[in-house]
């Protein structure tokens, strides 16, 4: 081989040397960083205190048998959610302990993210006023003792966290019988607080998301003294 051709060949070796590393760097990036919208922003036209309210209406109008926070595995991830007709899939936390699910969603929606929250309502507290149930609500998250949220590896900062608490205005639901926190059938009040996130729209691959937070709370009006809720979710989005 003469030396001209030995030339060309290290040339084309080293711009190869060049691009990959770099196609390498855009993909990882692509699949790893996944944009959280801002707490002040209206994703998908709605507020966040409005898409919680929407998330929480439904969790609350689900039986304990069919609800997707107590699903152990993931099988009923998306129960009572219409993702053809909607912008946002629900992402549920479990109601205390440390849960390992996979789920399958389509692709083009943001994901609401729970990382920890709480209602207080008056099918759980008979009697409360809507004044109390603010205060009740208030009072549990207000004793959060640690957040946590990553996305592919990705650890959002935990003083960035702080910024996505939302304490919503009293809305109304309709507990069915066999109701989530045991609360009696029927209509009633509720306020909800806690740390929620939203994702943009998420591309199709694998989303290994966890999320999880603790609280103590000992004062005689606390809703539960200590908690801790641990989320690892394998988000499958085709």
């Amino acid at each position: 081989m003469d030396h001209d051709a030995c030339k060309a060949i290290l040339a084309v070796l080293l711009i190869w040397m060049l691009i990959i590393p770099a196609i390498d760097m855009s993909w990882a990036q692509h699949n790893n960083v996944t944009e959280i919208l801002a707490p002040d922003s209206q994703p998908f036209d709605l507020s966040y205190e409005d898409h919680i309210i929407n998330f929480w209406k439904l969790m609350l109008s689900i039986p304990v048998q069919d609800n997707p926070m107590e699903d152990e595995s993931g099988e009923i991830c998306t129960y009572g959610q219409d993702m053809s007709n909607s912008s946002i899939f629900y992402l549920t936390a479990n109601p205390g302990g440390i849960s390992t699910k996979t789920c399958k969603i389509p692709s083009g929606l943001g994901v609401l993210i729970p990382i920890i929250t709480v209602t207080a309502s008056d099918g759980e507290i008979p009697g409360a006023t809507p004044e109390e149930l603010h205060e009740v609500a208030r009072n549990d998250q207000d004793h959060v003792t640690s957040l946590y949220l990553s996305i592919n590896g990705t650890e959002v900062a935990y003083e960035d966290l702080l910024k996505f608490r939302t304490h919503t205005d009293e809305f109304q639901v309709t507990y069915p019988e066999n109701a989530l926190f045991a609360a009696n059938p029927g209509p009633s009040t509720v306020v909800a607080d806690g740390y929620y996130v939203i994702t943009e729209p998420l591309e199709p691959g694998v989303y290994d998301i966890q999320f999880k937070g603790s609280l103590v709370c000992l004062a005689v009006d606390c809703i539960e003294p200590t908690f801790a809720t641990e989320n690892n979710i394998k988000l499958i989005v085709e």
